[in-house]
């Protein structure tokens, strides 16, 4: 095992989660936390940081698809929910999220007369074009940008906390909550299911047996969890000592603008701007073209590669249009949905050999989605309020993890039943004398 390896392994590592689209959620989390950052940003490493790490372990456990990490619940679930992850991921949520970024990070702060429109037409078109044909174009623009902006924000992060730009002036007793929901957003545990198998294949590439995966991956998870946890962590710290700064402030991507002006004035707005957009770029011709890979693999054959990027260029699109704050709303209430489901499925996986009753994974899913589907549903206004107050009365309801006990007793119930239902079988084959 090569250390050598093991250190790019863990930048790459860092470079598939590191999204220039997440970088509006911790400032925003911070400043909704104030003075209770710590706990904001603890729940927030805990499922923007340690879930995708943990979840590319997971997926190697599992065998090193997207197919395999929910082949013990069932096929079609597998399916189903592979397909949901690449709609969020793509068309839907994650790829749009990256046009709106652009426009409202990269653009309008130095051109703000220009229509949202025509930048995200641009983006798109550019995103259609470069998916469709996988240029290496977007390799060197990705090998130059992600460093340099990267760079930048260990900069700015370090002045600002330097150089000050305030101090919080208010409390949030729901900040782990906050932060822990808030880590929902990023997406990168579903990045890590959608693209473990590449982590597989590289490591098979380098002669690498099948017993040193693990092992090798979770040391680079390490690199990647640090460089994850010191951009991330420093802009929620900005973010809460910003409080007056941010006041009267909505918008997710305003709040990273004006900080950043605040510490490097307008020349580092443009300078970071320019950064996220070239990244967000680099991040949707990748997502698209990987999205669409597996709607190939899984659509009958008429429906062509070329049809299917098309068709998500258009409709992330649309979505864009809608602006950050709109796919933020859209995507708050379905991740908290999906989101405890794929945490639970990680531990399964994870302890997948130690697990002797494979259909407990059925059953703490099942268990984990009748509090995740009326939780989500309950963000949308539509269930009633007797509904939203045995919610609340849930154990862990106040940190955000109502589902994690009915989880547990699901997981629990299902070995026991079938512990017992093993026993009374091999009682009633014992031989009579």
């Amino acid at each position: 095992m090569k250390k050598t390896d093991i250190l790019i392994l863990g930048l790459a590592l860092f470079a598939m989660f590191f999204g220039a689209g997440n970088l509006i959620f911790p400032p925003a989390i911070g400043n909704l936390a104030g003075s209770d950052y710590i706990l904001a940003i603890i729940g927030f490493f805990i499922t923007g940081i340690g879930m995708p790490i943990l979840g590319i372990m997971a997926v190697i456990k599992a065998g090193g698809s997207i197919s395999d990490f929910g082949k013990h619940v069932g096929p079609t679930f597998s399916t189903v929910f592979g397909l949901i992850i690449a709609l969020i991921l793509g068309p839907f949520m994650g790829v749009p999220r990256t046009g709106a970024t652009t426009f409202e990070m990269g653009i309008q702060p130095i051109l703000p007369s220009v229509p949202a429109w025509i930048i995200i037409l641009i983006f798109f078109a550019l995103t259609w074009l470069l998916s469709i044909k996988q240029s290496s174009i977007i390799d060197i623009i990705g090998k130059w940008m992600t460093p340099i902006l990267v760079t930048l924000l260990v900069f700015i992060v370090g002045l600002g906390i330097f150089k000050g730009i305030g101090s919080p002036i208010t409390q949030n007793k729901d900040a782990f909550k906050i932060g822990f929901t808030g880590g929902y957003q990023t997406m990168d545990l579903f990045v890590a299911i959608m693209l473990g198998s590449i982590i597989l294949k590289t490591l098979k590439d380098k002669g690498y047996h099948q017993s040193k995966f693990f092992s090798i991956t979770w040391r680079a998870g390490i690199i990647a969890a640090i460089g994850l946890a010191l951009i991330y962590g420093g802009l929620l710290v900005l973010g809460a000592n910003g409080q007056t700064l941010l006041a009267g402030i909505d918008s997710r991507s305003l709040m990273t603008v004006t900080i950043v002006q605040a510490i490097l004035g307008n020349i580092g707005s443009i300078l970071l701007g320019v950064c996220v957009s070239f990244a967000c770029l680099t991040t949707s011709i990748g997502i698209t073209a990987a999205a669409s890979e597996f709607f190939d693999q899984i659509t009958p054959k008429y429906v062509k590669y070329n049809m299917i990027v098309t068709l998500s260029v258009i409709v992330s699109g649309l979505m864009a249009m809608g602006g950050v704050e709109f796919i933020v709303s859209v995507a708050g209430p379905l991740l908290t949905i999906i989101y405890p489901m794929g945490i639970v499925l990680v531990f399964l996986n994870l302890f997948g050999q130690h697990i002797k009753h494979k259909s407990a994974f059925k059953w703490t899913v099942v268990a984990t989605s009748l509090i995740s589907l009326p939780q989500g549903l309950s963000e949308l206004g539509i269930l009633t309020q007797t509904i939203n107050e045995l919610l609340e009365l849930l154990p862990l309801n106040s940190l955000g993890l109502p589902w994690v006990i009915p989880a547990i007793i699901g997981f629990g119930l299902a070995n026991i039943y079938y512990e017992s239902k093993n026993r009374t079988t091999k009682k009633r084959i014992q031989p009579q004398y």
